[in-house]
Order: structure tokens, then sequence, then C-alpha cells
């Protein structure tokens, strides 16, 4: 191991670029775009900007409720409230946000906006590689 990394700046194990779904979107199409790109986060983002996440978790829940992917839309699940860092926060207090939360996803911004998503698996990855 190279030593810890808990002190380091959670920006720079953030993925660069925010994968967006709007409100109006099918669970369906939000599975898909997770899919397609490897990610288990989304930002909701209407015209007036981020408006909540949604996680696997919550396309998860869904498929467990027997909804119809095809019918349901993101704006009536997920989260409204998006749970964030900013990005000079440190790994380890991303780790405790996401902790508290209960979380495996975490927005992560700079000056209000959302910049970036870090994952639980990149926060245990930096601290063991």
């Amino acid at each position: 191991m190279s030593g810890s990394r808990a002190d380091d700046p959670v920006g720079t194990l953030m993925a660069p670029a925010v994968a967006t779904v709007p409100p109006t979107a099918t669970l369906r199409e939000a599975a898909e775009s997770m899919m397609a790109d490897g990610l288990g986060l989304l930002v909701v983002v209407d015209t007036n900007g981020p408006r909540g996440v949604l996680s696997e978790r919550d396309i998860v829940a869904a498929v467990v409720e027997g909804l119809d992917l095809e019918v349901e839309r993101v704006r009536d699940h997920g989260a409204d409230e998006i749970v964030s860092v900013a990005d000079d926060a440190t790994v380890a207090d991303a780790a405790r946000a996401m902790a508290d939360a209960q979380i495996r996803h975490l927005a992560v911004t700079r000056d209000g906006a959302v910049v970036g998503v870090v994952s639980v698996r990149d926060v245990l990855r930096s601290l063991v590689d």
C-alpha cells in the first residue's frame, strides 16, 4: 500500500462528467443510460437545473415493487435532495458523508454546481491502492 489518501481532495477521484436525466424520462430510459455508461447515479435536471438524483437502488426498488419501467417516470422516484461535498473536501469527508447518508454515490460540487460524482468504490480504491 502506498499510504493513506484520506486527506487527498475528493475532486481527484470524481468522474469528471456528470450524467444527467430529465425528470420526464422513463425508468427504463434511465436504466439503459446507466448500463450503457456503467453508472450507478444520474443527476435529475430540468430547465431550472439539478433537481435530485436517481440511483441504481431506486430502479431496483421499482422492479421489486413490480412497477412498469416503461411507464414510471424519473420524477416519481429517486431523491429530491442531492447529497454532496465540495471538490476540495477530503476523501475521508466524502466517505463520512456517504456513510452518514447511507448512500453509495455522492455528488461533488464546485461553487455550488455539480461537477462530478464519486462512488464508494472510488473512495475504497483510493485508500488501498
